[in-house]
């Protein structure tokens, strides 16, 4: 895999199962397909009944954005770029690699991913429990990361605030109202985490410039074509 995708996975109570979505196949294509940037169809149109169910009532719902990425030894927390990045991105609410939370419910002999070499004479893990990051630096395989999104605070509805000097008033409803903006953060993922990658694999092609290493213990470094984002809907 040689570019940056992601995909709206989960919109309020609908949630893509685990594992429904295969990394290693994923397009562009499938991702860009529907309006939900969902790259299963059942679940895309289940999302959108259920966004087209809150917009009649004018009361936003949130969800989550998943992004993968390619993997190539890097050092400087990796995880941390990458969070701090999608972290920056305005309504971004929780951020997660590999099995994040979920995780905390597995022993250490459960949550471990063990080497192994594939039929390419490849080093592979047999998992990705990690995420595609051990120990700060990614190990080869697909960075597998979540970010969560709150509803957008501009409801179709009144709310209740506070002016100035201290009077309880309601807030009128006016403007523009999107029951739910997932799909438009798609690409701002791919591009906060695009720039995140870039600027560590550049940083390791010019470490591996200075300090050479036994070359039969590292693949060629390759600088990968980064496809564009998806345009805003």
């Amino acid at each position: 895999m040689s570019c940056v995708l992601a995909y709206v996975s989960h919109v309020h109570n609908v949630v893509l199962s685990d594992n429904v979505v295969d990394h290693d196949t994923l397009t562009l294509e499938q991702i860009e397909s529907n309006i939900t940037r969902c790259p299963v169809p059942g679940y895309a149109e289940k999302m959108i009944a259920a966004i087209d169910a809150v917009h009649l009532i004018g009361d936003p719902i949130g969800g989550c954005v998943t992004c993968i990425g390619l993997g190539t030894p890097v050092f400087d927390k990796l995880e941390a770029e990458l969070a701090k990045a999608c972290m920056s991105i305005p309504a971004s609410k929780g951020f997660e690699i590999g099995s994040g939370f979920g995780g905390t419910f597995l022993t250490g002999s459960q949550h471990n991913d063990e080497f192994t070499i594939d039929g390419c004479s490849r080093i592979r893990t047999r998992t990705n429990r990690s995420g595609g990051i051990q120990g700060g630096i990614s190990n080869g395989e697909i960075i597998n990361m979540r970010v969560a999104f709150k509803p957008t605070a501009t409801i179709a509805r009144k709310q209740s605030t506070v002016t100035r000097d201290r009077h309880e008033i309601e807030l009128p409803s006016r403007g523009r109202h999107d029951p739910c903006f997932l799909p438009q953060a798609v690409p701002v993922v791919e591009a906060m985490v695009a720039l995140v990658l870039v600027d560590q694999l550049m940083s390791q092609y010019a470490q591996c410039q200075l300090f050479p290493i036994n070359p039969a213990l590292q693949e060629p470094m390759r600088l990968p074509t980064i496809e564009p984002a998806g345009s805003f809907l």
